[in-house]
């Protein structure tokens, strides 16, 4: 046979897979006419929610993605081809048919041909950026994503339901997209949900009522001509009264065990959820902000929810800001953490800094991140710094143990007190590892952001006299601070968009805008993220933190002096240090205004940190007796193997159950108590007749007798009477089974011991 004809041989043949004759049993819908409308609903509330949560402008192309995915999922699931086939089959005609929707419904009124063309440049100039590091800030490729999933989602579902009539598949694989779009979207999508999990429950109380008349119809029973309506109406009072608990009943005390256990799985997420945040920069989100969070990344231009929850009080000799965590790696559209080193001890340049002891009560726990002033040095929990290469500094300090993190704990710092001429003759040879970290900068930052660096700083020679110049040009008007966050346009560099148009916003502009322009000229910086001091309770003698005080702020590397602070935005004041070359008492803030007068400006005072104590001083506050124990207890390795044991428990129980799930009812129970019997040390005698039996286990557990006398004349009436039993015998057989279980369970925990005990003599 020549390769031709092998090749149309293989055409004829995959055509007859794929375009096998149709059977209309198999297109007629389960549920009949009234649920093919529901089941369109509930395949449609998926593409309607990426609509409705508005990632993106062009959207409205999602529903006929997912309408020709239940065309084609209907039409080949009622074919023949082969499970992998189909795979391969599905995933090609998605693609065509995603891309090919995506360039229609794309903006602009070119011809076809062009749009395409565009698309394809746009994907590959976002895999350019993505394999360069930096951040894709154009979302066509986000968009081809959710289309990908509208179509596999709605195509697996349809396939199913016509290759076998399942329809879990379909609620399951769009549920579980819903459920993350929901989850994810910054709109409320909660009516989507609701509508999908009415609809969801509706269609399978009426798949439900065709099985029941199924099965009645095997069985010669004729319903009432009502029973389907009391059927359905059954179910939508119960779905109703579903929704409604899920609405209004409060959080389980489940929850705070769940949250522990989220510890082990928190890294790895924040790590997934940094590189997506980085591929979809010209998305609006992909996360929703509650409150204060800190992770290893932040994308600039979202808006926090900051209420006035007290998250924690501060006992020190002074203000400061309360470091979390800093961020080295400008993507573009975000910062990142990529100083991943973890470390026990680090080398902090001690150059004119003084220790500086703060003692954090915390009421809301941040993970397992500890608070410290400017650069930690020790806490008095067992702690872990997460560092650089060379270990001069730390990017946040973490507990070992995450209890410990949401109590009180003390953190000794070392924080600066250099003055201005220090820091003017500090030497600019950085090291080199210095220079990688934070001189770095997306090769996409727009030049009129660099022009405006070099415009301001180039003639000023010292790199401390370039930070405090940028730091006052920023908090001199035309830029304000402002509590509502605007986000940046798709495609342009949030810098570009605060430094040109925004010019009023919240911190994390001002700082990343001082970062990235005192990098181009060649300062090494970093933003920090934390709290500000908080207010001052004169009556505990304690600094209030809120959630409202969380900030970011600026750090600029000095050799031989570390990270100093700086602070851009003009809603705080900035941070106070002597001018040695002018008088004493007219000390030039950053701002230029004066501030030597430490009564003029509280917070700066604070700042000075008068109340310094010695390194080796013991704290004399802390817990001590039980109580310290107590807080030093890790319960993690209890609840991990706590679950395994219920996981254990649950599996041994479905594998008991599973044996016997083709017994009748009183078989089931007789062979499930006499293999439990077994378990607890009394197994039965082959000799021994059904009554003998019971009255064996009955004499050895006289919990059981009453029990197993039900049982076993269950078991013979059953088993050789010629009327056999009736509804009632079996009721009550099942009912002896539970009682005698429940009476050897009790028996179990003290045969494994016994059984443990014997293999360790």
């Amino acid at each position: 046979m020549t390769r031709a004809a092998v090749i149309r041989a293989w055409l004829r043949r995959t055509a007859r897979s794929l375009f096998a004759p149709i059977d209309r049993n198999r297109l007629r819908f389960r549920g009949g006419p009234f649920a093919l409308p529901i089941y369109l609903v509930v395949v449609s509330m998926y593409p309607l929610s990426l609509q409705h949560a508005d990632w993106v402008d062009i959207d409205e192309h999602f529903w006929w993605i997912a309408l020709g995915a239940v065309l084609a999922g209907t039409i080949i699931g009622n074919g023949r081809m082969r499970f992998r086939r189909t795979a391969l089959v599905a995933g090609a005609l998605g693609a065509v048919f995603v891309v090919l929707a995506t360039t229609y419904a794309a903006p602009g009124s070119g011809a076809f041909r062009d749009k395409l063309i565009h698309l394809a440049q746009l994907v590959n100039n976002w895999i350019t950026q993505v394999l360069a590091g930096e951040a894709a800030s154009d979302p066509t490729v986000f968009v081809l994503f959710l289309g990908a999933s509208v179509w596999g989602a709605t195509f697996v579902g349809s396939f199913a339901l016509a290759r076998s009539g399942r329809i879990w598949d379909a609620v399951i694989f769009n549920g579980g997209c819903l459920v993350i779009n929901v989850s994810v979207a910054l709109t409320n999508l909660y009516p989507d949900l609701i509508v999908f999990t009415l609809a969801v429950l509706v269609l399978l109380v009426r798949i439900h009522i065709v099985n029941l008349q199924e099965r009645w119809t095997k069985q010669n029973i004729v319903p009432s001509g009502e029973m389907d309506w009391r059927l359905l109406r059954g179910g939508l009072t119960w779905t109703t009264v579903l929704v409604i608990m899920s609405l209004v009943t409060p959080r389980v005390g489940a929850a705070d065990v769940l949250n522990s256990a989220w510890s082990t799985f928190e890294s790895p997420y924040h790590s997934v959820e940094a590189e997506w945040q980085r591929f979809f920069a010209g998305v609006s989100g992909p996360s929703r902000l509650r409150g204060v969070s800190f992770s290893d990344s932040i994308r600039l231009g979202q808006a926090p929810n900051l209420g006035d929850r007290v998250i924690m009080t501060v006992d020190a000799g002074g203000g400061h800001f309360w470091r979390a965590v800093t961020y080295d790696f400008y993507t573009g559209a975000s910062w990142r953490n990529t100083e991943t080193d973890k470390a026990d001890k680090i080398t902090v340049p001690s150059l004119d800094r003084r220790t500086f002891e703060a003692r954090f009560d915390i009421i809301v726990p941040h993970s397992n991140l500890l608070f410290a002033a400017n650069e930690p040095l020790k806490a008095d929990i067992p702690y872990q710094f997460q560092t650089g290469q060379d270990k001069s500094y730390s990017t946040s300090l973490h507990a070992l143990n995450r209890t410990q993190a949401s109590g009180i704990y003390t953190v000794t710092s070392l924080i600066s007190i250099a003055d201005k001429q220090s820091l003017r003759k500090a030497p600019t040879a950085y090291p080199d590892y210095i220079k990688q970290k934070y001189l770095q900068l997306p090769s996409t930052l727009p030049v009129r952001v660099k022009n405006l660096a070099h415009q301001l700083l180039d003639n000023i020679p010292s790199p401390y006299d370039k930070a405090e110049t940028l730091e006052t040009f920023l908090r001199s008007p035309p830029f304000s601070y402002s509590p509502q966050v605007k986000s940046t346009p798709p495609g342009r560099d949030p810098v570009d968009y605060f430094l040109f148009d925004l010019r009023a916003d919240f911190c994390e502009y001002f700082a990343s805008a001082m970062v990235v322009m005192l990098r181009e000229v060649g300062v090494p910086a970093r933003l920090v993220e934390g709290f500000t001091t908080g207010q001052f309770d004169s009556g505990s003698g304690q600094y209030i933190v809120r959630e409202q005080d969380a900030h970011a702020w600026v750090e600029a590397y000095f050799p031989q002096y570390g990270w100093i602070e700086f602070e851009p935005t003009p809603s705080q004041p900035p941070f106070s240090r002597v001018d040695s070359n002018l008088a004493t008492g007219s000390d030039t803030s950053g701002d230029g205004t004066s501030s030597g007068d430490d009564s003029a400006n509280p917070d700066a005072a604070d700042r000075l940190n008068r109340g310094e104590q010695d390194l080796d001083t013991p704290d004399s506050g802390g817990e001590i007796g039980a109580v310290a124990i107590v807080r030093q207890i890790d319960p993690r390795p209890l609840l991990v193997l706590l679950a395994a044991l219920l996981a254990l428990l649950a599996v041994f129980v479905a594998r008991f159950n599973w044996r016997f799930r083709k017994y009748g009812p009183i078989d089931s129970a007789w062979a499930k108590t006499r293999l439990l019997a077994s378990y607890v040390g009394y197994p039965p005698h082959p000799s021994e007749t059904p009554y003998e039996y019971a009255t064996t286990l009955g004499d050895a557990i006289p919990e059981t007798r009453e029990p197993m006398r039900t049982l076993s004349e269950a078991r013979v009436l059953d088993r050789y009477s010629p009327t056999g039993v009736d509804v009632d015998t079996e009721e009550a057989a099942v009912t002896a089974w539970h009682r005698a279980a429940t009476s050897m369970v009790t028996l179990l925990p003290g045969r494994i011991l016994r059984f443990f005990t014997r293999l360790t003599r």
